[in-house]
């Protein structure tokens, strides 16, 4: 004769089990974001008063995807970088179209050309304009070591941003007191 497990055990197994479970957003199905119009970007960038974190990549850069996976992703994820950066990412072995910040159409070539990118991944900190705000990043070679450098590039701009601002604002103050 089988004996039946007590409503308390299968209940706790289902508990059990359920913490187990592959959450759905998981880091493999994250993804940084590839963009092919800098223009959107720049508009969002804009609207949000927040930095563009621009990695150049390529497809079968093992360094690109080791960035991605070590750094980028872990950064997305967490959601502890989404009131403080954009991060987006252009693909330069496809060759494609893409609008740059002033709206006009280029490829991902011309517009690598254009910020001296010759090295896959290079991490760009740039504002609204596609002007650089903080050292560039080079390759990847300690994660760790990395992963604080990103959050100095983060940091550094940011703080050029809110300095950006403060002076705008002091200089309509100036000329709205010398109006009067």
């Amino acid at each position: 004769m089988p004996r039946k497990l007590p409503l308390m055990v299968v209940a706790l197994t289902a508990v059990i089990v359920s913490y187990i479970a592959i959450p759905v957003n998981s880091q493999a199905e994250t993804k940084v974001p590839v963009t092919n119009n800098m223009a959107t970007v720049a508009s969002l960038a804009s609207r949000n008063e927040l930095p563009i974190l621009l990695i150049f990549s390529a497809q079968h850069c093992s360094y690109c995807e080791l960035l991605e996976e070590e750094i980028l992703k872990p950064m997305i994820l967490s959601g502890d970088y989404q009131d403080q950066v954009l991060i987006y990412k252009v693909m330069l072995d496809e060759g494609t179209s893409i609008i740059n910040f002033q709206g006009k159409s280029t490829t991902t070539d011309e517009l690598a050309l254009q910020y001296g990118v010759y090295v896959t991944p290079t991490i760009l900190f740039l504002d609204n304009r596609g002007k650089e705000l903080s050292e560039r990043l080079l390759g990847i070679n300690t994660v760790e070591m990395f992963g604080g450098l990103v959050d100095k590039g983060i940091d550094e701009s940011n703080h050029k941003l809110q300095l950006r601002k403060k002076r705008l604002v002091s200089n309509l103050q100036t000329r709205t007191d010398g109006s009067e």
